[in-house]
């Protein structure tokens, strides 16, 4: 983790909807720290010759986005990790180029929660305890622990 790769690599496969919003009326900001597991996003204006300031103040956050290549989730569970990173800092992690509904992926709020959701097969054989979750109504394919 000495020298990540920043911004070199290409985006995940996305999710595409449309969703109308009076951003005068809707907290904005809000909406976007809530979906942990937004990669991007993009907002289309139309009719509007500026964007509002405060639209325009989220979207334009500097922010740090890394790509950390082999990172095992022992290591997520170190204490010097856990107290330099979780509890003293900002910290926000997500299994990428993985597809969530067929292979294992992790991720770590920003509320610090590790969220673990595994193929059956890995499941069993890690003997965790947790619970059935499932995607396009297709039941106990997936386990997750909290």
């Amino acid at each position: 983790m000495l020298s990540p790769e920043t911004w070199d690599f290409k985006p995940p496969r996305h999710h595409f909807s449309v969703v109308k919003r009076d951003y005068r009326k809707a907290d904005v900001p809000a909406m976007m720290k809530n979906h942990y597991f937004n990669h991007s996003i993009s907002v289309v204006l139309p009719n509007m010759f500026t964007v509002p300031e405060n639209l325009l103040n989220s979207l334009s956050e500097d922010t740090d986005y890394y790509r950390i290549n082999a990172l095992r989730t022992c290591d997520l569970l170190n204490r010097e990790f856990i107290e330099a990173f979780i509890k003293k800092g900002q910290f926000t992690l997500l299994t990428v180029e993985n597809k969530i509904d067929l292979e294992n992926s992790i991720c770590v709020t920003p509320t610090g929660y590790l969220i673990i959701s595994l193929i059956t097969e890995d499941y069993q054989a890690l003997g965790l305890e947790g619970k059935a979750s499932s995607f396009s109504h297709k039941p106990h394919t997936r386990y997750s622990k909290l």
